[in-house]
């Protein structure tokens, strides 16, 4: 049997982090195989990639973020997400083609129909539950701050956060039976008894 494909998205400094432990944690008490990974660098590639494409440093035109994020998505797939799969073994992961979407097409204004076009492509698949980490962009890049220094992401305008978080609703709204909008503003407790509720009615389907 396939394993599941669970991913998490989110602005940053939206709880995804914590929200892996916790989801992990589930999976654990319900005795099931998985592993945890995330975009960019969950492949051999993408652990190249990644300090590329988060370094504040780094001069990188949007085509070209695109482009560097594809290709660490599908080496990701490759190597990683779908081999597990195929042995049964769930896979968590710390964003996924939902990124691409909100970031280079919403906050980049990159035309959605290009990202379209690359996905079907590249023959990305479809998670089969997607938890979305929905809070404020101010409150967020707040966290952030508190959490370590920012990356070439992190430091873009507050008007950037806000249209990915746009596109990420917009996403969620288009696919109600895949995505869980999680309420990243509540306290602790009300964040985590949110994802058990998601995660338990996932497995119980």
């Amino acid at each position: 049997m396939q394993g599941k494909f669970i991913t998490l998205e989110g602005i940053e400094g939206s709880g995804k982090s914590t929200g892996m432990k916790d989801i992990a944690a589930i999976l654990k008490e319900n005795s099931i195989d998985f592993i945890t990974t995330k975009e960019p660098g969950g492949g051999p590639l993408g652990k190249a990639l990644r300090p590329l494409l988060l370094n504040e440093t780094s001069i990188i035109t949007s085509d070209v973020e695109l482009l560097l994020m594809m290709a660490d998505r599908k080496d990701h797939l490759d190597n990683v997400v779908l081999p597990n799969l195929n042995k049964g073994t769930w896979v968590l992961s710390d964003r996924y083609l939902d990124s691409t979407y909100a970031y280079q097409g919403g906050g980049r204004q990159i035309d959605t129909e290009i990202i379209d076009q690359l996905s079907n492509i590249l023959n990305f698949p479809k998670p089969h539950l997607t938890l979305l980490f929905d809070l404020p962009p101010e409150e967020a890049i707040k966290r952030a701050k508190r959490r370590s220094a920012l990356d070439r992401f992190e430091k873009e305008p507050i008007d950037f956060h806000s249209k990915i978080r746009n596109s990420y609703i917009q996403l969620a709204n288009k696919e109600t039976n895949r995505f869980r909008i999680i309420d990243s503003s509540k306290d602790f407790e009300g964040v985590k008894s949110q994802i058990v509720f998601t995660i338990t009615e996932f497995l119980n389907v």
